[in-house]
């Protein structure tokens, strides 16, 4: 979708402390192995707050870097993947009501690590259909905390990392401008993320923590065809980066920087982004490689971090990606009008 005059008034990130990846490979909790093929330097964790807390923090702060507009906030979407803090109970009314209040709806999408992305979409498409609305605030938030997870072992080429994001779009001219997104779904893989051990009664049944490799490999020693399940992978991410890329006007070699999902090394697609012509400089990599992955975080995360180091000047464009399991693949380009005076405040 290509949109017009949609502008990001601001975005932030609140992340958990950094733990160093080499404790974790000399007390036995993650593999030496897998650090090595990975390459991750650190992991964020989060000892105290819950996910919509850091959610609230960090859409604090994304609200006063830039302006929402007359209209106020009229849409409120969070996007999260695991336990929010509280069992049968809406964190999107709780970010709202601790945030920038009123009476907009609050919504959670819940499309796994391509969550921001779908949110940025829906917001976007909101604000057009829906023209007394001023702005539309998107919050991430996740925490892999035991014993649910073990953000060492839960997942393979993956270090699950805390942390919380928020984005405000407006029509107030903002510090970049969105100019498309595009997602794009192919569920012939679905069970790759659920396996094949049925449904349970409660949470916690199958027992914990999640083990997302089991699934993989109970759905692969079931059937599933490993090669069909990276050609569409393949197949399906390039046709969302060349839809963005189309409605946005531009081409690759048109974008200055790209944010990609913060998993490792080895599950990076470097050749392939290679053959299209994206080094490995523009991407957030020796960022994301001392943050980890933070589920549908990750893009606003790469976005806040651009702009506070100053990575970005003004008429740069830069593209996100996100891949949701189920699956869902997203992408977004979006354009520099102004560089911002923001410090750094993410933990």
């Amino acid at each position: 979708m290509q949109w017009n005059d949609l502008y990001v008034g601001g975005v932030a990130a609140r992340l958990g402390r950094r733990e160093d990846v080499r404790e974790a490979v000399a007390d036995g909790r993650y593999d030496a192995e897998e650090h090595e093929e990975n390459d991750y330097l650190f992991v964020r964790v989060e000892d105290e707050l819950t996910p919509a807390d850091m959610a609230v923090e960090a859409a604090r702060e994304a609200l006063g870097r830039g302006a929402v507009g007359e209209g106020g906030v009229g849409l409120y979407l969070h996007a999260a993947s695991t336990f929010q803090g509280l069992d049968h109970w809406t964190p999107g009314s709780y970010i709202q009501q601790h945030t920038a209040g009123g009476t907009a709806p609050a919504l959670e999408v819940r499309q796994a690590c391509n969550g921001a992305i779908m949110a940025l979409e829906m917001a976007a498409a909101y604000l057009t259909a829906v023209p007394g609305r001023g702005a539309a605030l998107i919050t991430t938030g996740d925490r892999y905390n035991a014993p649910s997870y073990d953000r060492y072992r839960t997942d393979k080429n993956i270090l699950l990392a805390d942390g919380a994001t928020a984005l405000v779009l407006s029509r107030e001219p903002g510090v970049l401008r969105l100019l498309s997104t595009a997602t794009v779904g192919d569920t012939s893989h679905e069970a790759l993320g659920r396996g094949t051990g049925g449904w349970q009664g409660a949470s916690g049944d199958a027992g914990w923590p999640i083990s997302l490799r089991d699934r993989k490999k109970e759905y692969l020693i079931g059937g599933g065809d490993i090669q069909d399940i990276i050609r569409t992978m393949t197949v399906r991410q390039q046709e969302a980066m060349q839809a963005a890329l189309d409605d946005a006007g531009a081409k690759v070699a048109d974008v200055a920087r790209f944010v990609f999902p913060n998993i490792g090394r080895s599950a990076q697609d470097w050749e392939l982004r290679k053959a299209a012509g994206i080094s490995e400089e523009q991407t957030t990599w020796a960022w994301g490689r001392e943050v980890g992955h933070i589920a549908a975080g990750d893009q606003f995360a790469g976005l806040a971090h651009l702009l506070e180091s100053g990575a970005l000047r003004t008429g740069d464009r830069v593209a996100v990606a996100g891949v949701g399991s189920g699956y869902n693949f997203g992408w977004a380009v979006l354009e520099v009008a102004g560089e911002p005076d923001w410090s750094t405040t993410a933990v």
